[in-house]
């Protein structure tokens, strides 16, 4: 799901451990180019900017305010991954043993294989994540949830991560972009909608993306 981002944030930091140990045994080598290839690659031979891409899919965010369903699909999805974290399946509990066993003996020196990277990021996504599991064995479309789920954890974030330090805004560099300015308007209602949910999205999501869910070696 946001994607959540710490759950993104946690999978890619596993993804590159293993990466690294792959890297070092000599898989996924890559020759670098000849610097007179380089040379011919120059900006004045580069290919013309590509016209940019509609809004929607700059983003997974959802575009428009959320509505009353948005929320009850999110809170429905998000209370039976909660449940889940409390009482995990056999499935989920073997998969969660795995992935730490994969993580101890990577720590003792055996390097991880593919489908140890493929064990990993599924224990990822159950340990703070599981909502997009639910997601999935409910056949709903994932590109439409992780879009309202994205739109609400912008706006009600994770209470157990730690808020941004206090400092005077930037001054932007540019003119706000047309994404910007709608995710701007768009962040702005769903603040004001969300505000009688706020307390159970907060607990739920202290629950589902506590990072203390993730295997340990």
């Amino acid at each position: 799901m946001p994607t959540n981002k710490i759950a993104e944030t946690l999978q890619i930091a596993l993804s590159v451990c293993i990466a690294a140990s792959l890297l070092a045994a000599g898989c996924g080598r890559k020759e670098t180019a000849p610097l007179s290839d380089a040379a011919e690659n120059s900006s004045a031979n580069a290919p013309a900017k590509p016209a940019e891409a509609p809004l929607e899919l700059q983003t997974e965010q959802k575009l428009e305010p959320l509505t009353a369903q948005d929320a009850e699909l999110y809170l429905s999805v998000m209370r039976a991954a909660a449940e889940r974290v409390k009482n995990p399946t056999a499935a989920d509990q073997t998969a969660l043993r795995d992935a730490a066993k994969i993580l101890t003996e990577a720590a003792a020196g055996r390097l991880p294989t593919s489908a140890d990277a493929n064990t990993l990021a599924r224990a990822t996504m159950l340990a703070t994540a599981r909502d997009q599991a639910v997601a999935e064995e409910r056949k709903l479309d994932l590109r439409a949830y992780r879009g309202i789920a994205e739109a609400i954890e912008r706006v009600i974030p994770d209470p157990a991560l730690p808020a941004p330090p206090a400092a005077a805004a930037p001054q932007p560099l540019h003119a706000p972009t047309p994404l910007e300015l709608r995710l701007a308007a768009v962040n702005a209602a769903n603040e004001k909608f969300l505000a009688p949910y706020r307390q159970e999205i907060q607990a739920l999501l202290a629950v589902v993306r506590n990072p203390g869910n993730l295997p340990k070696s």
